[in-house]
């Protein structure tokens, strides 16, 4: 018998209710995200700030002017489910990969390379939200 990820129990559940977010949330998903998808090759983002935002549910941002680079999620405080705060947040992890991966900043190619890894795990992959 195998042993549910919290990834497929978080799908197999699908709750549909307004969820609202933590950076120890975001903390935990991050991980298990980047164990899921990604083969636990991403290093935690330096900052994680959470608040309303305006036109969007979340943004990667970094910052080259420092020495090692500032990355950071910007995250809003209120999802229309807690399925949609991981795909919001799996997506902003694909530009995570993109800028620790020196690969184009964006939605191109190696964004939507990931489709298929999101699509196996039952998460949606898309441009914007």
């Amino acid at each position: 018998m195998s042993r549910k990820s919290k990834l497929a129990k978080l799908l197999e559940t699908n709750e549909q209710y307004e969820y609202n977010t933590t950076v120890e949330d975001c903390q935990r998903w991050f991980n298990i995200l980047n164990r899921e998808l990604f083969e636990n090759s991403l290093p935690p983002v330096d900052e994680i700030d959470i608040r309303w935002r305006r036109g969007a549910y979340a943004y990667y941002d970094y910052d080259e002017r420092k020495p090692a680079g500032i990355c950071k999620l910007l995250m809003n405080k209120r999802y229309k489910s807690k399925q949609f705060f991981v795909e919001v947040l799996a997506h902003e992890m694909v530009h995570h990969y993109q800028y620790m991966n020196n690969e184009e900043m964006g939605h191109g190619s190696s964004f939507m390379k990931w489709r298929d890894t999101f699509n196996k795990k039952g998460l949606n992959l898309v441009r914007d939200y």
